[in-house]
């Protein structure tokens, strides 16, 4: 693990010296493979060449749907499939979550869900015994992925929240993400909607990154791997560098999407160590790196 009395966090010029103290890599897709709208070659480039080192790649993802819809989205964008072993998303470990019940939490509510987000995300609980109501009167729970259109605020959103809030009905958030960038627009996320509604005194559920569910399924699937020989890869500090923290794992910090646009530095620049340091400390993390963009 990096030493928490270090004065620097080191800005890494690639992925190569430091992997080769891996042997597991847990790497987030949006902001770091791709950028909403294509696949990063040079990010796609370091995946293989550490699989070729006979490292293990575990796609880590907020997404809030199967994997399945992952491997065919990356395929479209030219994605080798040779370039991971395995794909963990948010949407895989709500599914998890809601199948077992084992968790009071999810035991105690009902089958009938209000749903937030796009139509393609609206069956993630397909085959569950879950059933989506037709308004926010009839459900038992509201089911967030996430906004409905690019451009879509929390202040179009709030008013089918506000009824379900009356109601006392739970939030479950299947994507703790606050914003993703497309490009470079920047777009509202279903864990900011989640943030706003247990603001107001919702009682909210996220599954996802840094929630403990997925780095749970991430080791299963990494076949016994030690904590100490794995490293995570992920550009937000509150979701993929905090979550591998919680989960004992070191982890790189990629500035080069939300970060960058944040900071008003190009995706591929140095990031101030300043800005750094600061975002590190406010989020109690210590990452072993920085680095601008993905590569090896």
């Amino acid at each position: 693990m990096p030493d928490a009395t270090s004065r620097h966090i080191a800005l890494l010029h690639g992925l190569s010296r430091t992997a080769a103290g891996y042997d597991g890599l847990l790497v987030d897709l949006w902001g770091c493979l791709h950028d909403g709208v294509e696949a990063r070659p040079e990010a796609v480039e370091a995946l293989l060449r550490f699989r070729e080192g006979g490292g293990t790649v575990v796609l880590l993802s907020n997404a809030p749907r199967a994997e399945a819809a992952v491997r065919i989205q990356l395929t479209r964008w030219g994605v080798p499939g040779d370039a991971w072993d395995a794909i963990v998303t948010a949407g895989l470990a709500l599914r998890l979550e809601m199948s077992g019940r084992g968790d009071p939490w999810y035991a105690a509510l009902g089958r009938r869900f209000h749903h937030i987000g796009t139509e393609r995300d609206a069956g993630l609980l397909d085959g569950l015994g879950y059933e989506r109501a037709g308004t926010v009167e009839e459900a038992d729970f509201v089911l967030c992925c996430g906004v409905r259109h690019g451009g879509e605020t929390l202040d179009d959103i709030w008013p089918e929240l506000e009824p379900a809030l009356e109601r006392g009905l739970p939030l479950v958030s299947a994507n703790p993400d606050k914003a993703v960038l497309r490009g470079s627009r920047r777009e509202l996320c279903a864990g900011a909607i989640a943030e706003a509604y247990a603001a107001r005194g919702g009682d909210v559920r996220q599954e996802g990154k840094p929630y403990p569910a997925v780095y749970r399924r991430c080791r299963a699937l990494l076949g016994g791997i030690p904590a100490g020989r794995i490293l995570a890869v992920g550009d937000g500090v509150e979701t993929d560098i905090a979550g591998a923290r919680d989960a004992g794992v070191d982890a790189v910090w990629i500035t080069g999407g939300l970060p960058a646009h944040a900071w008003g530095i190009a995706p591929g620049a140095a990031p101030p160590q300043d800005r750094v340091e600061a975002a590190c400390a406010a989020h109690g993390v210590r990452p072993v790196g920085v680095m601008p963009l993905l590569r090896w």
